[in-house]
């Protein structure tokens, strides 16, 4: 026990002593202290050699030249180039080989005389190729208008049919249109196949034995058909070259004809339009009503 209390003792004293030799620490005293270490490191650090590198020269701009300055270079260069002219020149003179001889303009014919373009000949058409059937040769008469009566020979002794003739020139018919009016054309294929003529004209054939077809064209060499359509079923009697007949007057109030074509079968004048025309209907029905008088002058013409 007295051993603790001597050992307590003990201990204080030494503890009262630290205490009175040993100062208090003052924080901010202690973190100022640290930063002033730390710049005294830094300090002691050598500092980077700052860059010794020369700064760039100012460039200088080129002075212009002046006005005068470049007025006297062009007087020097075309001084230059005036002496080389003259010396070229020189030498040209000196060597008459050099110059080149002028060459003589060529010699200039005479203008030949314009000759006409050559004509070019057409190219035919395929009807001039192939002329119509009804027509003569191109280069013969224009074809002529003619009136042509016609009387079907009945002394024989009744037809045993109903009469309704066309007549037919190569491929075309003509159709009984009266006295007064033209003939109706028609295609002959068309024509032959007709059983009858009365509904195709005004004033038609159909049951007559003699007819009269107006303003019928006729060519050089014309051959005429008379065809009996219907009940005969287009029976034709043969082709006979026909003709305007000149002789054709009129002899007071008859018509006359010396040349018409006379047949076994008919009787055919072909009297020119413009006298049928100037003699009037009426002798043209007359002549067809007496049978056409003076057949017999018929008796030359070809079969």
């Amino acid at each position: 026990m007295a051993m603790k209390a001597i050992f307590a003792a003990t201990l204080a004293v030494m503890l009262s002593a630290l205490a009175t030799h040993a100062d208090p620490i003052d924080p901010a005293q202690a973190i100022a202290q640290k930063f002033s270490d730390a710049s005294d490191e830094e300090t002691s650090k050598p500092s980077p050699k700052p860059s010794t590198k020369p700064a760039p020269k100012p460039s200088v701009a080129p002075s212009k030249p002046d006005a005068e300055y470049e007025a006297d270079m062009l007087r020097r260069a075309r001084a230059e180039e005036i002496d080389r002219e003259k010396q070229q020149f020189q030498k040209i003179a000196a060597e008459p080989s050099a110059i080149p001889k002028p060459v003589p303009p060529p010699a200039v014919s005479p203008p030949a005389e314009k000759q006409p373009a050559p004509s070019v000949a057409a190219v035919p058409s395929k009807s001039d190729i192939e002329p119509s059937a009804n027509s003569a040769d191109a280069a013969g008469p224009p074809a002529t208008q003619a009136t042509i009566l016609l009387v079907l020979d009945t002394e024989s002794g009744p037809l045993g049919f109903k009469p309704d003739p066309i007549i037919c020139i190569d491929d075309r018919c003509w159709l009984s249109n009266g006295i007064e009016a033209p003939a109706v054309a028609m295609p002959r294929t068309q024509a032959v196949a007709l059983r009858t003529t009365e509904e195709t004209t005004s004033d038609p054939c159909a049951g007559k034995s003699a007819c009269v077809y107006r303003g019928v064209p006729l060519e050089a060499g014309a051959r005429i058909e008379v065809i009996e359509v219907g009940e005969s079923r287009g029976a034709s009697a043969g082709a006979f070259t026909i003709a305007a007949d000149t002789s054709c007057r009129k002899d007071g109030a008859a018509l006359l004809c010396d040349n018409g074509l006379a047949t076994q079968d008919f009787r055919i004048w072909v009297v020119p339009e413009a006298v049928a025309t100037s003699i009037g209907p009426d002798a043209l029905e007359d002549a067809v009503a007496e049978g056409l008088p003076d057949a017999d002058a018929a008796a030359g013409n070809d079969k």
